[in-house]
């Protein structure tokens, strides 16, 4: 487990006097940083939630601005939010990982601090996993200010990953953690997690490496974007961001084409190292993506064909997915060349 001894200061302990044992307990994983802004839309949202046995674990990771306290202040309100403080900066992906850790429920539902839940999302993927290990739904976006922005996480992603197939969660993960419920027995198999890798991405791999992800295509998160949102997705929603999003862009831009290949190689590294099914797989595409960085492609375009079904772009006859998928590696991996060594952590927006 990645919760190293005193990294982590209880405050809050108590059993809901008004647990409800009828009804499924759903463990929610709120991590926290400087989010007084929007913690109090986010709280009342979760203390809403419908037709579930709520525990709320929330971890402050050294906030600055008054997040600590207000968290605090809800406890003493509500006992079905336990809070913890970080003796020390943790980071987003440490503190979620030891976040949910902490959590108690057989089901885990991640939290971002400045999104809004809509009252059945938790009722709702508790429906919708069954026998599958991990459920996620749609989100719209909002701005800074809660409006909506006309949009969803699904129309930027195109493709909505479900099933079983692990490899097309390597690919590209369409798993957003706000979105996410997740059994607890799932968290525990995907220990210790790589140290680069966003929580969410992982957990997704290996729900798809076990029995499987669930798809709910409703936007149940209305999902806020703004300039210190740890998630690019949907950022260039909100035209307030246009000058933030202008310096980031340029540097992007350069080395596009480098951090897609550093990052697939990651993370089929990876799946790799793991005993999961699959994995073998995992390593195979690996291994020929640094054949092709010495301009040897055929194992690249071996594997796009035997693996037609998983790679991208999943639309079209499978035979021109795997061409389509070797064209776009060849061009990518030879750009890449070209390209500065990355400057940025390898999976930061």
């Amino acid at each position: 487990m990645d919760m190293q001894a005193g990294a982590v200061e209880h405050h809050e302990d108590r059993t809901s006097p008004q647990a409800h044992p009828a009804l499924p307990r759903v463990s929610v994983a709120l991590c926290v940083y400087n989010g007084a802004r929007y913690l109090p839309a986010q709280l009342d949202s979760l203390l809403a939630q419908e037709d579930v046995d709520l525990d709320i674990v929330a971890i402050d990771d050294q906030s600055t601005d008054g997040s600590l306290p207000l968290l605090l202040s809800y406890a003493r309100r509500d006992p079905r939010i336990r809070v913890h403080a970080n003796f020390s900066n943790q980071g987003h992906l440490r503190s979620f990982v030891n976040c949910m850790a902490l959590c108690k429920a057989d089901l885990i539902a991640p939290c971002d601090q400045d999104d809004v839940w809509h009252p059945r999302k938790l009722a709702t993927l508790v429906k919708a996993i069954g026998d599958a290990d991990l459920a996620y739904c749609d989100s719209a976006y909002i701005d800074q200010e809660g409006r909506p922005l006309g949009r969803r996480i699904s129309e930027d992603l195109h493709a909505m990953h479900s099933g079983h197939d692990l490899l097309k969660y390597a690919f590209q993960n369409t798993v957003s953690g706000h979105a996410m419920l997740v059994r607890r027995s799932v968290f525990d198999a995907a220990l210790p997690f790589p140290a680069q890798l966003y929580h969410d991405w992982w957990l997704a791999i290996r729900a798809a490496a076990g029995k499987g992800v669930a798809y709910v295509d409703e936007p149940l998160v209305q999902f806020r974007r703004h300039v210190q949102a740890c998630s690019p997705l949907g950022k260039d929603a909100d035209s307030a961001m246009d000058g933030e999003r202008a310096r980031g862009h340029a540097l992007a831009h350069a080395t596009r084409n480098r951090k897609w290949l550093e990052q697939l190689m990651y993370v089929m590294g990876a799946i790799a190292d793991t005993n999961w099914p699959q994995a073998a797989r995992a390593r195979e595409w690996n291994r020929a993506l640094q054949a092709a960085q010495g301009d040897d492609f055929a194992p690249v375009r071996r594997l796009a064909w035997r693996d037609r079904a998983s790679v991208p772009p999943w639309t079209g006859p499978m035979w021109l997915r795997a061409v389509r998928c070797f064209v776009r590696c060849r061009r990518k991996v030879r750009r890449a060349r070209g390209e500065p060594a990355l400057s940025t952590p390898l999976f930061s927006g």
